[in-house]
């Protein structure tokens, strides 16, 4: 504690220290100008009559030296203080700005984010402030990425899978593909990802729908496990085979994608080493839209009954209640 105090006495000493400066330097101007006129008027009318006179005029000289000095000094003050009031009426502005568009989000978690951000950066250690500071950032980033309609991260984001699933309200209609999903049902995400759309299914009555694409016939039957599982928890499961299709449902994305509500994707991408590279969420309707289609396309050409241009039933899962 005695560093801080030393310090705040050092600093209030190098003001006073300023300030005896500065007066000292008006003082003698106003001697040395008071001196220059009274050697003037010596010079110019050098008599013993008008001795009084010119001392008179030279303290009128320079007290009015003086007078000016102190005057431009309080003009100089008078400006930092209207920069500095400027200033504060700005920021005053901008605070309210924000709390206007904050109070819109009363009820969500933005005024509590604000509250505890401000306490988390005043206590605990160092590397706790770093990785709070980090944290907004990368919230205030995305959350500047949303206003474009779209947000990438990288890797798969399991957090943004979840949230979405919790905030859907319709509709869940998803793509798996082998290159993307392999080995990810057995994992703890996929089961919370199930649970959630199990939720979603038994309390908000949404219709979620799972199309998984294999690219033989003969990987169908891996797949028998996982879609008996999830017809069980309600989910509506169909199976294709690539190389049973016509050629001319194979062009086009074959992406793992599920589309929320109609309205909004969740896409993943990944490498030609099958590594699962970006994650990305897009509400963009050009680029939703044909998502959709290229999903109910997809479905129908696995309904069960049905072979388009000549691919067997074999290729298919029935699904539930078929």
């Amino acid at each position: 504690m005695s560093v801080p105090t030393n310090s705040y006495v050092r600093g209030d000493r190098s003001r006073d220290g300023d300030g005896a400066r500065h007066v000292t330097q008006k003082i003698l101007i106003t001697v040395v100008a008071g001196g220059v006129v009274y050697l003037l008027t010596n010079v110019v009318g050098p008599s013993e009559e008008d001795g009084p006179w010119q001392l008179v005029l030279s303290v009128l000289c320079g007290g009015i030296v003086l007078i000016v000095q102190f005057l431009a000094s309080f003009v100089g003050q008078l400006g930092d203080l209207r920069e500095s009031v400027d200033k504060r009426f700005a920021d005053i502005g901008e605070a309210t700005k924000l709390f206007t568009e904050v109070e819109k989000l009363r009820g969500d978690g933005v005024p509590r984010l604000a509250e505890h951000a401000t306490k988390v950066v005043s206590m605990g250690p160092e590397i706790l402030h770093g990785f709070a500071h980090a944290e907004i950032d990368r919230l205030a980033a995305q959350m500047e990425d949303f206003t474009n309609l779209s947000a990438e991260c990288a890797g798969e984001n399991h957090d943004w899978l979840l949230t979405l699933t919790k905030c859907a309200r319709t509709s869940i209609d998803a793509i798996s593909t082998t290159v993307v999903d392999d080995g990810f049902w057995n994992t703890e995400p996929a089961g919370r990802y199930l649970t959630a759309q199990r939720e979603a299914i038994l309390e908000r009555r949404i219709s979620v729908r799972r199309l998984f694409i294999v690219k033989r016939p003969e990987e169908l039957a891996a797949l028998e496990p996982i879609c008996a599982e999830q017809r069980e928890m309600g989910i509506q499961v169909r199976v294709l085979a690539l190389e049973a299709l016509p050629l001319y449902l194979r062009r086009g994305k074959m992406i793992d994608c599920i589309v929320f509500d109609g309205v909004l994707s969740y896409e993943i991408h990944a490498d030609q080493l099958s590594v699962n590279t970006s994650t990305t969420v897009n509400a963009r309707a050009d680029e939703v839209q044909p998502l959709i289609r290229r999903f109910d396309q997809l479905w129908e050409a696995a309904a069960p009954g049905t072979s388009p241009n000549g691919v067997p039933d074999s290729v298919r899962l029935r699904p539930e209640g078929a």
